[in-house]
């Protein structure tokens, strides 16, 4: 008889493809935009309206968040940045400590972070984290009701002034939580019409 069960084997879906899954829900016209703030240009993922759309694989933050982010802050955009970490929870990296409010509001841990995500909180006022924490269904996220996101709204490092602390903790919202609500956000909708 045996007792332990192989772990099952999880594959995100490519870069590529994950990239233009997101890009897709916006006209042509709002993806890769280029935004140039004294003589500096970063491109916008996607550009709607007041926001600046930022994508990136993992929660792996390089000290151009930093610059990217004031750039666009700059040019008198709201940064959003959508991270795909599904692949940290599912190898037990990112770890759902508590559920409250009936899913509404999750805390976290993340083990051996490998930047100071806790210092976005302080320095980044105008800056919003989205974290994916499901894949998106094969057939995209057009009409995707599965609650793949959630929002950042507090971290803490244990230690505050080094690039790579022993432990991060955060707490995230469900809202907004799929990619229609994504899609109504920046294109100007309160979040606050997203919660039940």
């Amino acid at each position: 008889m045996c007792f332990f069960r192989k772990k099952q084997s999880f594959t995100q879906s490519p870069h590529e493809v994950w990239l233009s899954q997101w890009q897709s829900l916006f006209p042509p016209e709002c993806r890769n935009v280029p935004v140039t703030v004294d003589g500096v240009t970063y491109e916008a993922y996607v550009l709607v309206g007041h926001n600046a759309l930022m994508l990136q694989d993992g929660l792996l933050m390089e000290a151009a968040f930093f610059d990217v982010c004031e750039l666009f802050q700059k040019a008198g955009y709201h940064v959003i940045w959508l991270m795909r970490c599904t692949q940290d929870v599912r190898n037990g990296y990112l770890v759902r400590r508590r559920v409250e409010n009936g899913g509404k509001r999750m805390q976290w841990l993340w083990k051996r972070p490998t930047t100071n995500f806790g210092r976005w909180s302080s320095d980044q006022k105008h800056t919003s984290i989205l974290l994916q924490i499901e894949e998106l269904p094969e057939e995209g996220p057009h009409n995707c009701e599965k609650k793949v996101l959630q929002r950042v709204i507090w971290a803490e490092s244990s230690d505050a002034e080094s690039m790579v602390p022993k432990r991060t903790t955060f707490t995230t919202v469900n809202v907004p939580d799929t990619p229609p609500e994504l899609v109504r956000w920046l294109n100007g909708e309160s979040l606050s019409s997203f919660q039940n």
